[in-house]
């Protein structure tokens, strides 16, 4: 199953939701034969088709449902094919000319016809009388010119002759809304006109539903909301190489049905803007055709790392199945879940730059094991897994004073990177990893709390680049155990480092000198600490005796840990893992607990040597 299949039975299973707004949803989904658009003026009328009022239409509340045909629904500058109902003021007033006969010709035939509303009677009456211009005048909304025209204003930069029109008609017939673009009894009324309009057009082999439909040359736009011109489908450069050179007809190359690309890009539209994760201009999209709720992308790693109570990794596993177990009983193992990527390239052609089709089961397993292996524990925020986002912006991203900022195309392509990591379980790319390694081994290069970020989220890449790429396990957890020598001298660091800030006094913001020599620290570890240990024998001399000892004895356990002198890996480079060793080691040594311990093993060293 492809995207347009996949969209075109999700809106076959929503198809009671169409025209009807539902709570938390930015927009509803569009009927067949219509689309949405911004409306700029609301006018209302009576049942016999007298002017009641009119208001321009605020901003957060534009959104239109319109019916349109085809060719209206693609209309460019070089034509005049009008929409039907609700359209722009130079195509409902007698000075469009030709686009004002093009409206009422299209309206006439509607409300003619055996699928007529007594809505579009009060409509059609009005726009005959041919005095809207002037009523927009008197109502305040627009102003008028020397000729009796619209003036040069605007309503939300739109000039008042290309503002669209939609209707209100009061009072409304028991059980329908007076609102047009909320009826749907107006609805199912021109979807059924403009199906008995199209029925002696040629029908071919429907590619998406695999039965015979009307041929449709031209299809809907408006699938991503920011990019309004921008089609999945597209036959129009007759004289390029879109088709041409293997078929003589657009249609040799595929056919899709009228309905089928209706409700497909209708259901696209509807899931882009409730439903899309937005990043770097590209839209990110995971459902259920059936409707079933998924993880949405702030479960799998798309979101704000919040502030939350923070968990062990136990509490935080159990949490994360709890979660997953959730999702589980409102999905059936053997449903689908499609995930997928659209970019518009130009304003024109709109591209599936990612699609992916998984059944439940796997999806939720390769979720849950993704947030088990990459995950780090935080000690500002307990136990997490990164967000994808912010795995690019600390492995790309350009240093800000709170944050870091990812330029759009660097973010989108390597969050899309990203994505086979969770859903097919593929290593995390080795470039990403080495970008983190390589700018957390030089913390002078950041500020604090950024400095702290970029650690923690190279530290859980790492770990999950270990557990794929090398099959080893690592804990959340100081693990006294190790012998790893990079884990060594990476716990080393964080305790020379310690040594250092425990003489600064509150107000001390220097960075000590295992910092400052962390980069060379990572090339020629052994040259390095001599030259750390050295600098740390004045720092020792003011410390308590008590927390002296507690240091040397800490890092004489540590030393024994490591090869012997003559070991030839000893002075080598080290590898990522010593900044698993160092971040945990600091964590130990900073935590309260350990501090309590520390200053009573302190005050009693104190008083023996009293």
């Amino acid at each position: 199953m492809g995207l347009l299949q996949a969209a075109y039975r999700t809106y076959e299973t929503q198809a009671a939701r169409a025209g009807v707004p539902f709570a938390g949803e930015k927009e509803p989904l569009t009927p067949l034969s219509h689309m949405m658009a911004n409306a700029h003026i609301e006018i209302t009328l009576n049942m016999d088709g007298h002017f009641q009022s009119a208001v321009p239409v605020p901003k957060e509340d534009c959104k239109t449902i319109i019916p349109v045909t085809v060719e209206s629904a693609n209309r460019t500058s070089k034509n005049t094919k009008a929409h039907p109902l609700c359209d722009q003021l130079r195509y409902l007033a007698p000075f469009g000319g030709e686009k004002f006969a093009a409206y009422l010709e299209q309206l006439n035939r509607w409300t003619d016809s055996p699928f007529s509303q007594p809505k579009l009677r009060a409509i059609r009456q009005y726009i005959a009388a041919g005095s809207i211009v002037r009523d927009l005048a008197a109502a305040g909304v627009i102003t008028l010119d020397e000729n009796g025209n619209p003036g040069n204003g605007k309503i939300e930069g739109i000039p008042f002759d290309k503002c669209l029109v939609r209707w209100r008609v009061v009072p409304a017939p028991e059980g329908e809304s007076t609102a047009c673009w909320r009826d749907k009894a107006l609805f199912s009324s021109f979807s059924a006109f403009y199906a008995h309009e199209r029925e002696g057009e040629e029908q071919d082999l429907c590619m998406i539903t695999g039965a015979a439909d009307v041929v449709c040359d031209m299809h809907p736009k408006g699938v991503l909301a920011y990019s309004n011109g921008a089609k999945l489908i597209s036959s129009n450069d007759s004289n390029g190489f879109t088709y041409r050179g293997r078929f003589t007809q657009s249609k040799e190359a595929v056919s899709v049905g009228y309905d089928a690309s209706q409700k497909a890009h209708s259901a696209l539209r509807w899931l882009t803007v409730n439903h899309g994760a937005i990043f770097g201009g590209r839209t990110f999209l995971c459902w259920n055709p059936e409707g079933a709720s998924v993880p949405s992308f702030a479960v799998f790693g798309f979101s704000k790392q919040e502030k939350q109570e923070k968990k062990d990794f136990v509490s935080y596993r159990d949490a994360l199945k709890k979660t997953i177990g959730g999702y589980r009983q409102a999905l059936r193992p053997e449903a689908d879940v499609v995930v997928a990527a659209l970019d518009a390239a130009t304003t024109g052609r709109l591209s599936v730059t990612y699609y992916n089709q998984l059944m439940a089961s796997d999806f939720l397993a390769r979720i849950e094991r993704w947030y088990e292996t990459c995950c780090w524990d935080s000690r500002r925020f307990g136990v997490q897994a990164p967000p994808l986002k912010r795995i690019v912006d600390c492995a790309f991203g350009t240093e800000r004073t709170q944050f870091f900022e990812t330029d759009g195309h660097v973010l989108r392509e390597q969050i899309q990177r990203l994505l086979p990591c969770i859903l097919d379980e593929r290593p995390v790319p080795k470039d990403i990893v080495r970008a983190l390694v390589n700018r957390a081994g030089t913390p002078l290069a950041y500020q604090g709390a950024n400095r702290e970020t970029l650690l923690e989220v190279t530290c859980a890449l790492v770990r999950k680049d270990r557990h794929d790429d090398k099959k080893e396990e690592w804990k959340l957890a100081l693990d006294t155990s190790s012998t790893n020598r990079s884990y060594l001298f990476g716990r080393l660091l964080a305790v020379a480092e310690q040594v250092e800030r425990a003489t600064y006094d509150r107000e001390e913001k220097r960075d000590p000198n295992a910092i400052r020599m962390q980069a060379v620290f990572a090339q020629r570890p052994l040259y390095a600490w001599r030259i750390i240990e050295e600098k740390l024998n004045p720092y020792y001399a003011r410390l308590k005796p008590g927390l002296r000892a507690y240091f040397k004895n800490l890092v004489g356990e540590i030393l024994d840990k490591l090869p012997e002198p003559d070991d030839p890996t000893l002075p080598q480079r080290l590898e990522d893992v010593y900044l698993l060793g160092y971040y945990q080691q600091r964590t130990a040594l900073t935590r309260k607990k350990e501090n309590t311990v520390t200053e009573e093993k302190n005050d009693e060293y104190s008083e023996q040597q009293d």
